[in-house]
Parts: structure tokens; sequence; C-alpha cells
């Protein structure tokens, strides 16, 4: 364990040295942020309520996707990729330790930043232009919301890690990925909630994993489902974890088992 942590700190020095690469990212999401505030605020100024989100729900939606998008949504895929394409993803296998192990942590120290700055440009957003925002009435609701966001965090990391390993087997895996990051958002309710889709393909998505990565938590969050229904979920996002870590193993290990490094 201790060197888990070794690497989340020499990981959140490093990233903390490349200030102005976490910069860019940030302005990138708080335009991001404002421009849907601003739609959605629009849109609910002359009504009271749309698709049953109230105005604080429709807007602390917006708010708190900015907050999951930063911590749910920050990974180390492209490293991935990378690491293997090149060969230096053999450092890592010589080493004694789990190269997932060690991917996790570097993956936590990231997303402890991004959380961070998310969580001041909310702040600050929210307080500039006097955003109505919703907080739970029930005190179990920040439990499950909390497991519910930690649930969605490793599923996008191993799910990430998954697609990341067909680098593998093909040096264009680069493009796989950016087409996967790319629906991922649009499927996980990151730029609207999914409640605006047809019901079809709603029932669709709900059969997959993406939903339970943004949609499904907060609506844990704006209590717009029961305590019953928020552990259904998690029940659903714990399946699907285990399946794709499943997953990650299997194609891990084969790939592993196949791969040799350029000149070796």
């Amino acid at each position: 364990m201790r060197k888990y942590l070794q690497a989340y700190l020499l990981s959140l020095q490093d990233v903390l040295q490349r200030r102005a690469s976490l910069v860019m990212d940030r302005v990138g999401g708080l335009a991001v942020l404002v421009a849907l505030y601003y739609f959605w605020d629009s849109l609910l100024r002359e009504r009271p309520d749309f698709l049953g989100y109230s105005r604080s729900q429709m807007i602390s939606y917006v708010l708190a996707m900015n907050l999951l998008r930063s911590f749910v949504f920050t990974g180390r895929g492209w490293e991935l990729v990378g690491e293997i394409s090149s060969g230096r993803i053999a450092n890592y296998l010589l080493r004694p330790v789990s190269y997932q192990g060690y991917s996790l942590a570097v993956d936590l120290s990231q997303k402890s930043l991004h959380l961070a700055s998310g969580i001041v440009e909310v702040a600050v957003l929210a307080w500039a232009i006097g955003a109505p925002v919703y907080l739970p009435a029930r005190g179990e609701t920040w439990l499950l919301f909390a497991l519910a966001v930690a649930a969605s965090s490793l599923t996008f990391f191993f799910l990430e890690f998954l697609v990341a390993s067909l680098a593998f087997w093909t040096s264009e895996s680069g493009g796989p990925l950016f087409c996967f990051e790319l629906f991922l958002h649009f499927a996980a309710g990151t730029f609207f909630p999914l409640d605006v889709l047809p019901k079809a393909l709603q029932q669709a998505l709900a059969w997959t994993p993406f939903p339970y990565l943004v949609f499904f938590p907060l609506n844990i969050y704006l209590e717009r489902v029961g305590p019953g229904e928020a552990v259904r979920i998690l029940l659903i996002q714990a399946s699907w974890l285990a399946v794709i870590w499943l997953a990650v193993q299997a194609a891990w290990t084969r790939g592993v088992r196949g791969w040799a490094a350029e000149g070796g």
C-alpha cells in the first residue's frame, strides 16, 4: 500500500508542476459549464419545471455534473495507450508492483486536483450569478450519492483501461478510445439529462453501464428517486463494475502474454 501512496504523491507533484496544462483543462471545462448553465437558465426562466425538474434541480444538475465530470471522467487512458505502443510498459511489468494498482493511484491523484478545481469553479460561479442550488433533504442521500460517485469513478477507470488495452493488438487504438470517450459523454448524461431522449433510447441505454456514471448518481443527489431505488442503482453499478473488472483482467492477462516490446 505504501508504494501506491508514494505513486499518488509523486503524480500529484507532477501534475502541479504542469500547471499550464491543468489550467487549460479547467478553462475548457468551465466554458462548457457556463454555456450549459445559461442554456438551461434561459429555458426554465419562463416555466416552473421541465421534464419533472424544477429550476433549482436542473441548475444543480448542471453544476453537480461539472463536479462529476471533473472527478469521474479524469483518467489516464491515453497514457496507457502510449506506454503500450512505445514499449515503456515493460518498465512497469518488471517491477514488483501491480500496474493496475499503480494506474489507479496516479488516476486518483489527477482526480483529486480536478475535483478540487471543480469545487472552486462551481462555488464561485454559483455565488457570482446567484444560482439556485438544490440540497438533499434526506441525510442518507449524501451517503448514497457518495457511494454512487465512487462506483462511477471505478467503473470509468476500468472501462477506459479496457478500451486502452486494445493497444496490445493494434497501433490504432487511439481512434477507438477517442470515439469511446466522445460517445460516453453523451450516453452518461453530461451534456443534458437523459430524460430528454426518446423513451426507447432511454431504455436501451439503461441496459448499458453508461447512465450509471453520471445520470443516475445525479438523480440520487436530486432525490428524484427514493432510497430503495437508489440502493437498486448501487447494486446495478456494483454488478457492472464486477463484469468490467473481470473483462479487464482477461484482456490484460491475454495482452501481456502475447505482447512483445519493439526490438524485443
